[in-house]
């Protein structure tokens, strides 16, 4: 049977079903609670956090988002300060064109809430738990300020919403992408060339933290 992929809402009671979510959000929060407790706190106060998209029972990928104060661990990266009119983007799952999909749904949902932009705390390096700053970037993300934590550099990206038309557009622009386009890394505040041994050095120390 061919199972067409659906996108919903991350709820409470799901939570525990979906790998990795739970990783996801014990890094944002440092710790504070467990990815139920954090959704169930979260939605109630602020509303939706996440999607998922699955097809049949398979999860596909998702996105984790919400408000700056119960994500924490971004006023730690050098990057900031974090704009007060928009949502915080924590994480992205999923190949290039989940994440595509589970992103345009994350915009869409925080413009039609009334927010005036989305930002993250993306990698450089593409390292784990983070959003890559050059996904993001090749979805008409802009670099807002660069920083270095623990000796890895993090860019914060800012997207801008417009009008409903805009936001329309943008969301038709990505969807008809399958493959990234190779792109230059976007310019940033005092950027830093990076070496590709740098880069698989990064990653490494990554998996043993």
């Amino acid at each position: 049977m061919l199972f067409i992929p659906t996108v919903s809402e991350i709820t409470v009671g799901e939570a525990g079903e979906i790998q990795g979510l739970e990783s996801v959000v014990s890094y944002w929060t440092e710790g504070a609670c467990s990815a139920e407790e954090w959704i169930r706190e979260v939605v109630d106060s602020w509303g939706p956090v996440g999607f998922v998209k699955r097809r049949g029972d398979e999860i596909l990928g998702f996105a984790v988002y919400g408000p700056q104060r119960c994500l924490p661990r971004a006023g730690q990266y050098p990057v900031g300060p974090l704009g007060e009119d928009a949502a915080l983007l924590a994480y992205l799952e999923g190949d290039a064109r989940t994440s595509r999909h589970l992103l345009v749904r994350v915009m869409r949902d925080l413009r039609l809430r009334g927010f005036a932009g989305v930002e993250a705390v993306a990698s450089d390096l593409g390292l784990p738990r983070h959003v890559p700053t050059r996904f993001l970037s090749e979805s008409g993300w802009k670099p807002v300020c660069r920083g270095w934590r623990a000796g890895f550099p993090y860019t914060l990206m800012r997207a801008d919403f417009g009008s409903t038309v805009e936001v329309g557009e943008l969301a038709r622009g990505l969807m008809g992408r399958v493959k990234l386009p190779v792109l230059k890394a976007p310019p940033v505040p005092q950027g830093t060339p990076i070496s590709v041994p740098m880069h698989a050095r990064a990653r490494a120390r990554e998996r043993r933290s």
